[in-house]
């Protein structure tokens, strides 16, 4: 479900990958999504997300981002 809500919202795919301008780790949006499943977190995540829909793909990408560098 979030992984459809990426692509539709934002063009963000499952296979993309993100970059952390913090510490330049590399981390697949695919392995990111399974983390916060696991942690289960992802309805939290699809509320934010919806929330800062207004900032486009670039805000979507922050988050994510932001994720990455709290999740390890």
């Amino acid at each position: 479900m979030l992984e459809q809500y990426l692509e539709d919202s934002f063009g963000i795919m499952k296979e993309d990958i993100l970059i952390s301008p913090v510490t330049n780790k590399k981390v697949v949006v695919r392995e990111l999504l399974l983390q916060v499943e696991k942690d289960g977190s992802s309805e939290n995540v699809l509320g934010t997300l919806q929330q800062i829909k207004g900032l486009g793909r670039k805000g979507a990408i922050v988050y994510l981002n932001g994720l990455s560098d709290q999740s390890k």
